[in-house]
C-alpha cells in the first residue's frame, strides 16, 4: 500500500513537473514555437515519458487553464458571500478576478493569448468552466433588477458580455504591453462608467444625492 502511495505521488509530481515545464515555455516562446521536445528537455523527462502523461503540446494547452479556472470556480462563492448588493458584488468580482490574474500570469498569458485562439476550445471542459464563471454576472445583474438598482429593460446576458468584454481588452492589453503597469490603474473609472449605464435612474438618482 505505501509503494502504491509512493508511485502515485511520484507520477502525480511529474505530472506537475510537466505542467509548470509547458506553462513557462508557452509563456516565453509562445504556443506555436515551442515543441515537446522542449517541453520534456525543461522538465527532465525523455519524449517518450512524457507522452505517459500527455497526448501532446494542445493536450497541455487545454490542461493548463482547466486547473486555474477550476482554483477560480471553487474560490468565487466564497468571495461573493455575504455581499449585500448588486453592484457591490460587480465590484467584488472584478477586483478579486483582476488580482488573481496579476497573481497568475503565466496561466492567463495561456488563456488570453493561446487558449482562445484554438479552434479546439468551444468543445473543452475549460470552456464549460468559463461559461459557470461567467453565468455568475448573469445571477447579479438579475438579482441587481429584483431590487431595482439595474435597469428593468436590461438584458442580463447583454450586460454580462459587455463586462466580459471590457475584462478582455484590460487584461489582454495588458499581457500585450508585457505587464508593464497594474490592471487597477483607471480601474475605478472604467467601474463607474459601466456601472452608471446599467443602473436604474433610481439608483443613479440616489447616488448623485450622495
Amino acid at each position: 500500500m505505501a509503494k502504491n502511495n509512493s508511485k502515485n505521488n511520484s507520477k502525480a509530481h511529474t505530472r506537475v513537473r510537466i505542467i509548470n515545464s509547458a506553462k513557462q515555455l508557452f509563456s516565453e516562446q509562445g504556443y506555436l514555437k515551442t515543441t515537446i521536445v522542449d517541453i520534456s528537455r525543461q522538465a527532465g523527462l525523455s519524449e517518450a515519458a512524457l507522452y505517459e502523461y500527455f497526448q501532446g503540446k494542445e493536450d497541455l494547452l487545454l490542461t493548463i487553464p482547466d486547473l486555474w479556472v477550476s482554483e477560480l470556480l471553487k474560490d468565487l462563492d466564497e468571495q461573493l458571500f455575504g455581499i449585500q448588493g448588486a453592484v457591490n458584488k460587480l465590484r467584488k468580482y472584478l477586483w478579486w478576478y483582476l488580482r488573481r490574474v496579476e497573481q497568475a500570469p503565466l496561466d492567463a498569458k495561456i488563456v488570453y493569448l493561446f487558449l482562445k485562439t484554438n479552434a479546439n476550445f468551444l468543445n473543452t471542459e475549460v470552456y464549460a468552466n468559463v461559461k459557470k464563471f461567467y453565468s455568475y454576472l448573469i445571477d447579479i445583474f438579475e438579482e441587481g433588477q429584483k431590487n431595482g438598482e439595474m435597469r428593468p429593460d436590461l438584458d442580463p446576458r447583454s450586460a454580462r458580455d459587455i463586462l466580459v468584454g471590457t475584462m478582455d481588452h484590460l487584461i489582454t492589453r495588458w499581457l500585450l504591453k508585457d505587464r508593464s503597469y497594474s490592471l487597477f490603474d483607471n480601474l475605478d473609472h472604467i467601474f463607474n462608467l459601466l456601472v452608471t449605464a446599467f443602473k436604474s435612474e433610481r439608483s443613479n438618482s440616489a447616488d448623485d444625492m450622495n
